[in-house]
């Protein structure tokens, strides 16, 4: 390979990943029903059930910041093993109706990969770190699947940072963002 395609290949690398890091915006929810998940006052109408499924980031951290956020809201989290987060659309109004009026599933998907800054050498650059959350929001009563809705967000890591938490804790805080906007005002999130 010249010098000139190793340019090439390097730009192209450094466009591709810019417009990856440029679609980690949120990605609409697809349901034409309104659900209104917290009451007037401001308590969730819900109980929230949390699957975390990574192959790079410990989901014991991610628990514990969905933890925080749960105390905060006088919510419980009922978390799920991996394999029980692919039968998440499966009705989960099976059993004891707890929490209001509905049932929210969270398949929460957080991973870091470090990205090379060349395919030419083997430099590595810093990590990206990412979340696809999945939402399900079902009746508690009919189990009937009420809005489905999907978000999404990279980051490229600072290696100055000193760690993948902040990240991790700052993309949990942009979903909450979605699910619980008046969390994410609050002065104590």
């Amino acid at each position: 390979m010249d010098k000139e395609q190793g340019m090439r290949l390097r730009t192209f690398v450094c466009v591709a990943l810019g417009v990856l890091v440029m679609q980690g915006v949120s990605a609409p929810a697809r349901a034409a029903s309104s659900v209104q998940l917290f009451g007037d006052d401001g308590s969730p109408r819900f109980s929230f059930y949390l699957a975390c499924v990574s192959k790079t980031v410990n989901c014991e951290i991610i628990e514990r910041m969905f933890g925080h956020w749960a105390d905060d809201r006088n919510l419980s989290v009922h978390t799920v093993t991996p394999e029980e987060a692919a039968r998440l659309p499966e009705n989960p109004a099976q059993g004891q109706v707890d929490g209001g009026p509905y049932r929210v599933t969270v398949r929460y998907a957080p991973e870091m990969v470090s990205v090379s800054n060349s395919l030419v050498s083997a430099s590595k650059g810093p990590p990206l770190v990412s979340y696809v959350a999945n939402v399900r929001v079902f009746d508690s009563v009919s189990g009937k699947l009420i809005k489905s809705m999907t978000w999404r967000k990279e980051d490229m890591a600072d290696r100055d940072q000193g760690g993948a938490n902040p990240y991790l804790d700052a993309q949990v805080h942009d979903f909450l963002k979605h699910l619980d906007p008046a969390y994410a005002k609050s002065p104590t999130s």
